[in-house]
């Protein structure tokens, strides 16, 4: 999208209609210039009506990310988190990587009113939508290498449901490795990727994305089960509330995860766990299925599951984890030593 159609994006209300004259004499461009950027909206998923002699408004309000606003907000280590807003970008995740490998400054933040190229795990893509989703990323800069940093999508994953709680989403839950979800459908997703060396220092870039208010058709290009924060609570919170919730929150995560790993942090894990002690079954990067029943995670951040070969470790690569549903559900296999 080219930066004058959010430019006449933010000057349009859902309550009253703008005219094309007034915008192009506040923006210091032609009419025409107005009615070619609003016909660049494209994937951005927000509907503007167009009445001849009144003007342009949009079909439901935007509450567009104001950094100044959500500064104000931040608690305790979060406050020193350096904020930049973008209109639009690929990626968060992408951009905040390249800055990173340009010196990127601890606890820089990139959020996005609109992604185009958004990633998830295992390659899919993340859909957002203009006011509809909050995505951004958090350079987290630590002393440790890469081989002490088991474990961290989860520590991310404690510290959003810290800030859904906040938020009153008293029932938000944890699917293993880095899924947010709702009665078991998708609110939000986690994804980190790191750079640096083995025994250290390393850089973490850790991507967030949360449904906030999805359209019907950011919903039709899902290919799962998905929830929005306006499906739970009956309203959308504020995006910039709720970004300052995350941030807050990852900063008192992500400092306790520094000092004393992961380990600290499984019991609250595991109570949030929406599949803690349920069947299911786990498509293996072989191709394999495998079949049992959730024990935990270990203080690296693997799955424990108890199989009909005995407990094993999964670590998160690209294992696929769903539940098993049905009568062979109801069942659970005996602990071994009990």
């Amino acid at each position: 999208m080219k930066p004058l159609t959010f430019s006449v994006l933010r000057l349009l209300s859902s309550d009253e209609f703008r005219s094309g004259e007034e915008i192009a004499a506040i923006l210091g461009v032609s009419r025409a210039s107005v009615s070619n950027a609003l016909a660049d909206l494209g994937q951005a998923d927000i509907q503007v009506f167009k009445v001849r002699g009144q003007g342009y408004r949009l079909s439901q309000p935007v509450e567009w990310l104001d950094p100044e606003f959500v500064v104000n907000l931040l608690v305790g280590d979060a406050r020193t988190f350096a904020l930049d807003v973008a209109n639009v970008v690929e990626s968060t995740n992408t951009a905040l990587m390249q800055q990173a490998a340009l010196g990127a400054r601890h606890g820089q933040c990139l959020v996005a009113e609109l992604q185009t190229g958004g990633r998830g795990r295992r390659g899919r893509a993340w859909e957002s939508s203009i006011g509809g989703s909050l995505t951004f990323s958090l350079l987290w800069r630590f002393n440790q290498g890469i081989a002490q940093l088991s474990g961290l999508s989860l520590a991310v994953g404690v510290a959003l449901v810290r800030a859904m709680r906040d938020m009153g989403v008293g029932d938000a839950a944890l699917k293993w490795p880095n899924d947010v979800v709702h009665n078991y459908r998708k609110l939000g997703g986690i994804l980190i990727e790191l750079q640096g060396e083995a025994l250290g220092p390393a850089a973490a870039v850790i991507g967030v994305g949360l449904n906030v208010q999805l359209s019907e058709r950011a919903r039709g290009r899902v290919d799962q089960a998905v929830v929005d924060m306006q499906g739970v609570l009956g309203t959308a919170p504020s995006r910039n509330a709720l970004l300052a919730a995350i941030l807050s929150r990852l900063a008192e995560v992500l400092s306790l995860f520094e000092r004393e790993g992961f380990a600290v942090l499984v019991d609250e894990w595991v109570a949030a766990h929406a599949y803690q002690g349920r069947l299911v079954s786990m498509a293996l990067p072989s191709g394999v299925q495998e079949q049992g029943w959730v024990r935990g995670v270990a203080e690296d951040g693997s799955l424990l599951v108890e199989t009909a070969g005995g407990k094993k470790r999964f670590a998160t690569g690209e294992i696929s984890l769903r539940p098993v549903t049905g009568r062979h559900a109801s069942a659970p296999m005996r602990e071994r030593g009990a």
